[in-house]
């Protein structure tokens, strides 16, 4: 038994400059969703979708073949990743727009959610510092100070500690999405869970500047 014991390796916590800088680039990485696929856009609107890739790449290492060279093997569609298909329609275009409309969408999402997360920081853990008061009958746990604070908190930790995972989900599914456009592995409940996530966004988009 102590030899079973010796032989099963513990894996280490990671350190919290790790986590740290784990979490800096999980926020960058959604930060950049947007005008990357904004930019994605762009270059199908004039002609240009294989542009598109470098960026793609530079997000994506796997993208590139061994030695840094750029992966330009087909796609799924049987297109090739400068931007032409071999019977020179524009179905190319036509992938790369939709790919940066579920990159917009998904960078839009997740500013949101960052923004949520820093407001339930700020009106959660730390109400009472930000709120002063007076606390009327209608404020969650009023009226006295203390006992809004601790509403506020309660409701508020759920979601601070649930906007990560989110985000981090929004990062895996944009990363499966560019990886089964650039032809390589990915699950086929990619594309519909990609196509729902994006259709539930606007919605939400829209309903929220319908109440502006």
């Amino acid at each position: 038994m102590t030899q079973t014991l010796a032989n099963h390796r513990i894996r280490p916590l990671p350190r919290p400059s790790a986590q740290a800088g784990r979490i800096v680039r999980q926020v960058g990485y959604t930060l950049r969703l947007a005008p990357v696929g904004i930019q994605a856009m762009a270059d199908a609107i004039i002609g240009r979708p294989g542009d598109a890739s470098g960026r793609w790449q530079q997000m994506h290492p796997e993208l590139q073949k061994p030695g840094g060279q750029k992966n330009d093997g087909q796609t799924h569609d049987g297109q090739t990743h400068d931007g032409q298909t071999h019977d020179g329609t524009a179905a190319r275009g036509l992938t790369v727009f939709g790919t940066g409309l579920a990159s917009a969408v998904m960078g839009l999402m997740s500013w949101f959610l960052l923004l949520l997360f820093v407001t339930s920081i700020a009106r959660g853990p730390f109400y009472g510092l930000v709120e002063h008061g007076p606390y009327g009958p209608g404020t969650w746990g009023g009226p006295t100070r203390a006992g809004a604070w601790a509403v506020h908190a309660a409701v508020a930790i759920p979601v601070i500690v649930l906007i990560p995972l989110v985000l981090r989900g929004i990062r895996l599914l944009h990363g499966a999405l560019i990886r089964r456009v650039y032809g390589l592995t990915a699950a086929k409940w990619v594309l519909p869970a990609t196509i729902l996530f994006c259709a539930g966004g606007m919605l939400f988009f829209w309903s929220w500047i319908q109440q502006l």
